[in-house]
């Protein structure tokens, strides 16, 4: 065949075009479309990594960092998010996997069509059939049904009271419960937090985020008792799938977050394995103020700040006090202490502290061996530089234990980063960002260093700007975008905002990138040594 039908797209072997669904040519960089032809000539067959780089370029030596670049551009370009078209054959190359008309005869593809409307005819008559009667409190649910689901924060009554939740904190607990299920896909707390505060509708939130599901809630402090009101909503249609008011103590939360698990996963059909409710089962906090002291440093390090770090350290050292047998207590003040030293923003604190900071961690995993946010919060606290084995090890636990969580997808995709494993870690990073539009600081943060790690200075340039403008007070995002100019020819640019951006942030005149003596690193430092020296000169004379 001289063309492929690659996910609705066609690939022009004669022509060497790639063309989308209206037949308009989609650009590529010239390596991009030389890597996808060489597949496609090759489609349905593995073509290894070496023979790849040969074919595209030729008497060149060149990393691997450049093939996967290229891989990652023709994903993005074939809206291949789940990675069924491009396919990674691990440790030896790709396979090229085309539409399912074109690998059958021409005499055939009338009868595949035929077959493919039917399908759809029938799919069709069957959600009519199945969702309009289903009862969502019956013990049958459809099998296995994928869903992407988006836990908004919780509206909390009376938030004035003393003791009162947070309700960043308690979508941040839903969803990671949630995310235990391999069925269900959770869209990043860290961007329904954000949208919380806008004042947006629900319905206005599911477009933004993808989600075809909301959890969507209120809590309100009751003495010894917490009243939670939960809804799970369709998206499409804002029907109510499923209510439910709980009151529970502190000894009921581990029941009650068993019970939500329970039946928002049986009303979008989805199976809660044995496994996953084993998992459940952990210790409930020792009172309410105890659970009310988590939650609000939750919601503190989700945007963090120098001063909403030192309170909430301030606040988990004393829930610890309350009750130091609670596990997310512990992996909580662990991250936070990190969070503190690597920022310097807590004169109490220095690089001896670390390897306290991880041990406070490690505790909170031996108390509850089964809770994805800790294995989480591990890879982080982790001095990735020092130990980045470790952190991929705690990151891949997390992603085990909490598959539906793109939190712990982009965390393993900052370990693997670290590692010098770049392209696993796009591969990582890619996963997590296609489960929703909307993508966090955090995220900004790792898709910066990746893009930049594979050479691909043009959108690396474009995610330190995002970077910058979302988080100002990280070094790290102008560093990489004053490097990435001069990357890109761009060098006069560079020097021009020098001076601009050294009053802002002082600590550039000596920053140097981490980890060290990386290839990356070692760009950066370049670059950054280039403009002082330039300045230095100036000023001299």
């Amino acid at each position: 065949m001289t063309s492929l039908r690659l996910n609705g797209y066609t690939l022009d072997l004669d022509q060497a075009q790639l063309l989308d669904r209206r037949g308009q040519i989609v650009e590529l960089r010239p390596q991009a479309l030389a890597v996808l032809l060489e597949l496609g000539r090759h489609h349905g067959e593995l073509v290894t990594k070496p023979d790849l780089s040969a074919r595209v370029w030729p008497g060149v030596s060149v990393t691997d960092d450049s093939l996967v670049q290229c891989v990652v551009e023709i994903r993005r370009a074939l809206g291949d998010v789940r990675q069924q078209v491009v396919r990674t054959m691990p440790r030896r190359g790709y396979l090229l996997i085309v539409d399912a008309a074109d690998t059958a005869p021409r005499d055939l593809r009338r009868f595949y069509r035929m077959a493919a409307a039917l399908a759809v005819v029938a799919a069709a008559i069957g959600l009519v059939w199945q969702y309009p009667f289903f009862d969502a409190g019956s013990s049958k649910a459809p099998d296995r049904m994928v869903a992407d689901v988006a836990v908004l924060p919780f509206r909390v009554l009376n938030a004035a009271g003393e003791g009162s939740p947070d309700g960043n904190g308690l979508a941040y607990t839903i969803a990671g419960e949630l995310a235990r299920n391999p069925d269900l896909r959770i869209v990043s707390t860290l961007a329904t937090a954000d949208l919380g505060g806008k004042n947006l509708s629900p319905e206005r939130i599911a477009a933004m985020t993808g989600a075809r599901y909301l959890v969507d809630g209120s809590a309100e402090r009751r003495g010894d008792r917490l009243q939670l009101d939960v809804q799970l909503i369709a998206s499409g249609n804002g029907r109510i799938v499923w209510s439910g008011r709980f009151e529970p103590t502190a000894q009921d939360l581990p029941d009650v977050t068993d019970a939500l698990f329970s039946r928002i996963s049986a009303s979008l059909g989805s199976t809660v394995r044995e496994s996953d409710r084993a998992a459940l089962r952990s210790r409930a906090p020792a009172s309410l103020d105890v659970h009310a002291h988590v939650l609000r440093t939750l919601a503190l390090t989700a945007a963090p700040t120098p001063e909403g770090l030192r309170q909430a350290r301030q606040e988990l050292e004393l829930a610890a006090r309350l009750d130091p047998n609670y596990a997310p207590t512990w992996a909580g003040l662990g991250l936070v202490k990190k969070m503190l030293i690597f920022g310097q923003h807590d004169p109490g604190l220095s690089r001896q502290d670390l390897p306290q900071a991880i041990a406070d961690v490690e505790r909170a995993i031996a108390l509850d061996p089964l809770r994805a946010s800790s294995w989480r919060a591990l890879s982080l606290t982790i001095e990735a530089g020092q130990n980045p084995e470790a952190a991929v090890g705690a990151a891949e636990r997390a992603v085990e234990l909490g598959p539906g969580n793109p939190d712990n997808w982009v965390a393993l995709a900052s370990a693997l980063h670290h590692a010098g494993r770049n392209e696993a870690a796009i591969e990582a990073f890619e996963k997590a960002a296609s489960w929703s539009p909307l993508r966090p600081p955090q995220y900004v943060h790792v898709a910066t260093r990746l893009r930049y790690s594979v050479q691909d200075y043009e959108n690396a340039l474009r995610s330190a700007r995002e970077c910058m403008d979302r988080t100002p007070a990280m070094g790290f995002c102008k560093a990489i975008w004053l490097s990435s100019l001069i990357r890109t020819g761009r060098a006069a640019e560079a020097e021009a905002a020098w001076p601009a951006l050294v009053e802002a942030t002082p600590s550039l005149r000596t920053y140097r990138m981490t980890p060290r003596n990386t290839p990356m690193a070692l760009s950066v430092d370049e670059d950054l040594d280039r403009l002082r020296k330039i300045k230095t000169s100036a000023i001299a004379q």
